[in-house]
């Protein structure tokens, strides 16, 4: 697909800073964080939430053709993380399906957001795209249904196998290493 320009240029502008600022903040939150750092982690999950809230209530879907690729992609990261706010994550999922079938987003987005909203629901995910490192430090997927028919529907979404990005996610999120008594003073 080729870059367009998008329609509403600030918007995309407003929508990768605030993604910007989520990454510092995650990274910053990242084990082993104090609670003022997951604090600071939640006000920019809700900030960025909230404005992405008040895009759509102006805009609709923020797509391709209103903020171009690249803020699409960021409108999308801001929905994914938005998990405080599982109505509002859901309401995103499906403006999210509904721009899929007029090219302003892909399936690609549809599967990880619904994976997300899956597990925060207890349900289990349909394309495992979803890992947690709470019980044993190493990325390990959240349980997945019907595991015989994950990579069909995996390929459905234009995602690669699943052992393929199993493998792509333990390399780029290696085992956390357990807290050492030096690591843990303060």
């Amino acid at each position: 697909m080729s870059a367009s320009r998008p329609s509403q240029p600030q918007i995309p502008l407003a929508l990768l800073d605030l993604k910007r600022r989520h990454q510092a903040a995650q990274e910053q939150a990242a084990p082993p964080a104090h609670e003022a750092d997951q604090i600071a982690l939640r006000e920019v999950e809700d900030k960025a939430t909230e404005t992405l809230r008040q895009i759509i209530a102006a805009h609709g879907w923020t797509g391709r053709s209103l903020v171009g690729e690249i803020g699409a992609a960021a409108a999308w990261w801001i929905a994914q993380h938005a998990t405080a706010n599982p109505e509002f994550q859901q309401h995103a999922l499906a403006l999210v399906e509904g721009a899929v079938h007029v090219g302003e987003a892909t399936p690609k987005q549809v599967a990880y957001l619904t994976d997300r909203r899956r597990i925060i629901a207890g349900q289990p995910q349909l394309y495992g795209t979803q890992f947690s490192y709470m019980q044993t430090g190493t990325p390990v997927p959240y349980a997945i249904d019907d595991p015989d028919e994950l990579d069909a529907r995996r390929a459905e979404m234009g995602l690669e196998p699943f052992d393929v990005f199993e493998v792509l996610i333990r390399t780029l999120y290696p085992p956390l290493e357990p807290p050492t008594a030096e690591s843990t003073a303060c």
